[in-house]
């Protein structure tokens, strides 16, 4: 009699389970959502899974809008990766769904892209045509953001190819458009600088150098320091190469702080873990209550406090997906942030290498040893080399100018003599084999290896001496 009255109950539990299993198949994502999740690994620095995203996008939609927007953003990859024949194919494809659309915004920035790589390849005519007519359309909707752009790189180009009155009109243009017009008083003051218009250029740099931006303002106090001290004036340019130093330890002061504040967030996100698990205990615990509450119950009541603890299930791990990815997201902006610091700190090294160089080539000696290695090497008899004299002037020279590089060569490798320590700075200076050689007395640049090789030596020597402690 009680096996009768159990069967009907297993009628609702296989209709469960079929139920169950219909509630796991998960749909196949929408066209939407892929070219969503293809540009958001674009951002992320992933182009090899975004250009596999766009593909499939393109394969299952003839919507022209979407297509576009693929196409334009396989563009831009290629564009990166330099491989221009694709990146022109794709942008091309973009601009004629664009057309079919009547989307002049999106067609201006597709012109100007494909612009850009014909001034890459050295197509001038292709550039200015592609450039002329992006402008034309910008100008017939009012786009001031893609005019001055476009503006902006007609002005570098000019600029590259020293057509200062040109690169000077233009940039000028893309400040009229511009919404930040900030950005480019030093690349104009840059313009003027090579136009050995001095008065100029100090006033675009001092109107960078009060800009609102803080990166704008380095570029500015960068620049500018560069020219005070090619006109002598060492003492403005030290101030303006200090208060550039101080800016870039302010970003980096920020950086740190918003490193902190992720770290903050990440603490505050396991936090909500745990409560989430503590939470999920607690209804476990409650549930195996009811459940020895209602052993008498009926089959329903069972079945239907199965489906809700199945329910609350699906909601903690869905909570916790949530959270494990709101902190891989934290981690990889707090890499992105320790990369764009250590790119700083590359170019400010860049940049201390270059006025060292730029210094040192100027003095009396430097010029001297300039002016040497511009003899005829092949005549030796005939070649004239620094003098006892002239070689003490440039080791003064040179121990002024890389005092602390050369402490901390000496310092790190102890092995090295002066004369290695005179070839790395020299080298460091841009001077060549032949240069190098005269400035050591002689004529023969087979010296600068031996010197090289025995230097390599020494430091290999040094870094064996410290393993082995």
């Amino acid at each position: 009699m009680r096996i009768k009255n159990c069967k009907p109950a297993i009628i609702p539990v296989l209709f469960l389970l079929l139920l169950t299993q219909a509630c796991n198949l998960r749909p196949r994502p929408d066209v939407e959502d892929i070219f969503e999740q293809a540009t958001e690994m674009q951002r992320n620095k992933r182009p090899t899974e975004a250009m596999a995203l766009y593909y499939e996008v393109l394969s299952r939609t003839d919507d022209p809008h979407i297509q576009s927007r693929s196409y334009y953003n396989l563009g831009s990859i290629y564009l990166w990766d330099r491989v221009f024949d694709k990146a022109t194919d794709a942008y091309t494809q973009a601009y004629q769904r664009d057309s079919l659309l009547c989307d002049t915004s999106d067609m201006v920035k597709t012109l100007e892209a494909l612009g850009t790589i014909r001034h890459i390849l050295g197509d001038s005519i292709g550039n200015i045509r592609l450039y002329n007519r992006a402008i034309h359309l910008a100008r017939l909707i009012k786009d001031s953001v893609n005019l001055a752009e476009i503006y902006r790189l007609h002005g570098w180009h000019f600029l590259e190819k020293n057509n200062f009155d040109s690169a000077a009109f233009y940039t000028r243009l893309s400040m009229d458009f511009s919404q930040k017009p900030a950005k480019l008083y030093a690349t104009l003051a840059e313009i003027h600088r090579h136009r050995f218009d001095v008065d100029s250029a100090r006033y675009y740099f001092n109107l960078g150098i009060h800009a609102p931006d803080t990166k704008d303002r380095m570029t500015s106090l960068m620049l500018s320091a560069q020219l005070e001290h090619h006109l002598g004036n060492d003492s403005t340019a030290y101030n303006q190469l200090l208060t550039y130093t101080l800016s870039a330890d302010t970003l980096y002061a920020q950086q740190k702080t918003l490193e902190i504040e992720k770290l903050a967030y990440q603490h505050e996100a396991e936090l909500k873990i745990r409560q989430v698990e503590e939470r999920h205990r607690l209804y476990i615990g409650l549930g195996i209550l009811a459940l020895t509450v209602a052993a008498s119950a009926f089959l329903l009541a069972l079945q239907n406090q199965r489906r809700k603890k199945r329910e609350e299930q699906l909601k903690y791990e869905a909570a916790l997906q949530g959270l494990n990815e709101k902190i891989a997201s934290l981690k990889d902006n707090l890499n992105a942030n320790d990369r764009e610091r250590e790119a700083l700190l590359q170019h400010t090294e860049e940049q201390i290498a270059h006025l060292r160089s730029v210094t040192l080539k100027r003095t009396a000696i430097g010029r001297r040893v300039i002016l040497l290695a511009e003899q005829d090497s092949k005549d030796k008899r005939n070649v004239r080399v620094l003098t006892e004299k002239e070689q003490t002037e440039l080791r003064k020279a040179v121990t002024d100018i890389y005092a602390d590089e050369t402490a901390r060569l000496k310092e790190r490798y102890p092995r090295l003599t002066e004369g290695d320590l005179l070839y790395h700075c020299l080298a460091s200076a841009g001077f060549g084999t032949f240069a190098i050689a005269l400035c050591f007395g002689n004529t023969d640049t087979g010296i600068v290896a031996q010197r090289k090789r025995r230097m390599k030596l020494r430091m290999e020597a040094t870094g064996n001496e410290m393993s082995c402690e």
